[in-house]
């Protein structure tokens, strides 16, 4: 959520096939525009049915994220051109900055 509008990610949110984004107008509580993208699952293969399928909802949307980084080692790449080693380091100070606020202390190990 932010001031131009709200961004909801649909469950399973380890691997979802829905976003909403919700746009703002001027105003409290005004809503502008809803845009809806969907993300299709790729199909199974036979391997996969034969094995019993997936453990956990949508892990077939993981194969995406696999096969990037299969080009990338076949490439010689360190990263992926689609999410770079900068783009970890943002989410995780976006993530550091959200635990500091909740009041979120370090659990030692």
């Amino acid at each position: 959520m932010g001031t131009q509008g709200r961004l909801k990610i649909c469950a399973p949110g380890h691997c979802p096939t829905k976003l909403i984004l919700t746009t703002k107008e001027l105003g409290r509580g005004k809503s502008k525009e809803q845009r809806v993208y969907e993300y299709p699952l790729p199909s199974d293969t036979q391997e996969i049915i034969e094995a019993g399928g997936w453990v956990y909802p949508n892990s077939a949307g993981l194969a995406y994220e696999a096969a990037a980084v299969a080009r990338c080692i076949a490439t010689g790449r360190i990263e992926a051109p689609q999410y770079t080693w900068q783009d970890m380091m943002n989410n995780i100070i976006v993530m550091d900055e959200i635990r500091l606020q909740l009041g979120v202390e370090k659990i030692s190990g």
